[in-house]
């Protein structure tokens, strides 16, 4: 059974315990708080007049979309956000020169239906190892407002340990963004998807609060629940990777994954910015 553990400090062996596949709540982390209030104030900016958590319901749908897009593209490229992050980097112990991430992103998961198919907001079932290959990932998620078990993350704890048919052999991002930048339909799904049907009772909904990090290996298998509970979600997240781990071999099994390739350039040096694949060397 996988373990949801929760912590008031992150313990010394966190990682081995994330890779293991325990979901680790580290509970009202204070490092964060400068970094959350900092993002509260973009997203207060970005909906105004509006309150952010009324915002759907007092923005025209379109003008709601927008402003989404437009946060999510300017929070992509913040360097206030990506220094007010690296105290949490280590209250965890982590290091500047030894930790790598790829980017920030703010969520802004809508409530409804159709909304939630816009772009990348809502993703269906998947492990982020199928697309990224890198079995040393850990991925963070910090809700900004609180959270119910309507607009939560889901996981499905069956299958850290049980395979699950799935499109990563053949998934190919290169092929994805070109049809993007074409503009026609997509044929390559955003992410690699399972090959059959879950059970919809081995999901688990996780239910955290502002001022909690969740902790989870990428080799998860994890979900969007679906938006049923009226108002928005507003989240963060961030996946890492520690050179130190790649290097000793360190990392999630791989149960089911079987992409070509191991996406290391997607990772950056939180200090620097130079790619993870560059210091791995012939590794990469």
């Amino acid at each position: 059974m996988v373990p949801v553990t929760v912590v008031t400090a992150p313990p010394a062996d966190w990682r081995a315990k994330v890779f293991a596949g325990a979901l680790l709540i580290v509970c009202q982390a204070d490092p964060l708080a400068p970094f959350r209030r900092y993002v509260e104030g973009l997203l207060a900016d970005a909906f105004a007049p509006a309150a952010p958590q009324d915002a759907q319901g007092q923005l025209a749908r379109a003008d709601f979309m927008t402003r989404i897009d437009t946060l999510r593209a300017q929070f992509r490229t913040d360097q206030r956000a990506c220094d007010l992050l690296l105290p949490a980097l280590e209250h965890l112990g982590l290091d500047s020169a030894n930790t790598f991430w790829d980017r920030l992103n703010v969520r802004v998961l809508p409530a409804g239906a159709e909304p939630q198919q816009h772009a990348d907001l809502a993703l269906g079932a998947h492990r982020d190892t199928w697309a990224s290959n890198v079995y040393a990932q850990v991925n963070w998620w910090l809700p900004l407002y609180p959270v119910t078990a309507e607009r939560a993350i889901a996981f499905y704890p069956r299958h850290w340990d049980t395979p699950l048919p799935n499109g990563s052999a053949d998934w190919d991002l290169d092929q994805l963004r070109r049809q993007r930048r074409e503009g026609g339909v997509a044929t390559v799904p955003l992410v690699p998807a399972p090959m059959r049907p879950l059970d919809p009772s081995d999901a688990l909904a996780v239910v955290i609060q502002p001022g909690d990090l969740l902790l989870f290996s990428g080799a998860h298998l994890h979900a969007t629940v679906p938006n049923t509970s009226g108002l928005p979600r507003f989240s963060v997240e961030v996946r890492t990777v520690s050179l130190a781990d790649v290097r000793a071999g360190r990392g999630a099994p791989n149960i089911d994954g079987d992409a070509p390739k191991a996406q290391w350039q997607w990772f950056r040096r939180v200090d620097d910015g130079t790619s993870l694949a560059a210091h791995l060397g012939d590794r990469a």
